[in-house]
């Protein structure tokens, strides 16, 4: 059972059976989105793109996911520190390829889907990450890359991505639809109630 803002914070307010996790990562370069629309409750509830530009779909090793938060007070403000890891398999250059230019592209507008589905229509409940109603895409997310090749024959060989932003809110939810990269015309991703 959900709470709106206007209610107390009470345990009724929880999920019980909410599972952690994060599941796929969508992003986009910052200077490609064109608008963002905020609903109530903290939400962001539509994204748009400048002419054709989609969001790029990441699958990372399940468990490997996570999200760190910190926030500091000074002087009467607040600044908050966020840090979403993943590690991805593999070391083809293909990714090398695509995840350099990520890399090296700018800030990018990200979104997050957790493995907890919307209990009324079923999608996976989604974060915003790497925007910041305030501060816009000066808030967007940095990607920094590193290579993993460990010397033991069960040992990780594959990518640790880190993306990190600064914001002056705490991650909103997204409840709306985007188009990701299918190398043609796009496909819808739904996420959120």
């Amino acid at each position: 059972m959900g709470c709106t803002v206007s209610d107390n914070i009470l345990t009724n307010c929880f999920d019980d059976s909410v599972n952690a996790g994060i599941g796929q990562i969508y992003f986009v370069f910052a200077e490609q989105v064109s608008a963002v629309t905020t609903g109530v409750n903290h939400t962001v509830t539509a994204i748009t793109t400048v002419g054709s530009a989609k969001f790029v779909k990441m699958d990372a090793r399940f468990e490997s996911k996570d999200l760190t938060t910190e926030m500091t007070r000074e002087n009467y403000s607040k600044s908050i520190e966020k840090s979403l890891n993943a590690f991805i398999p593999n070391l083809r250059s293909v990714n090398a390829e695509l995840l350099n230019d990520a890399a090296t592209g700018g800030k990018l507008f990200v979104i997050f889907a957790t493995n907890n589905a919307d209990e009324t229509s079923g999608n996976k409940i989604a974060k915003v990450f790497g925007w910041d109603n305030k501060l816009g895409a000066d808030g967007g997310a940095m990607l920094v890359v590193n290579e993993v090749i460990e010397a033991e024959i069960g040992g990780q060989i594959g990518y640790n991505v880190t993306f990190t932003a600064k914001g002056t809110e705490l991650l909103r939810d997204f409840n709306g639809d985007i188009t990701v990269e299918d190398g043609a015309t796009g496909t819808t991703v739904s996420l959120g109630s």
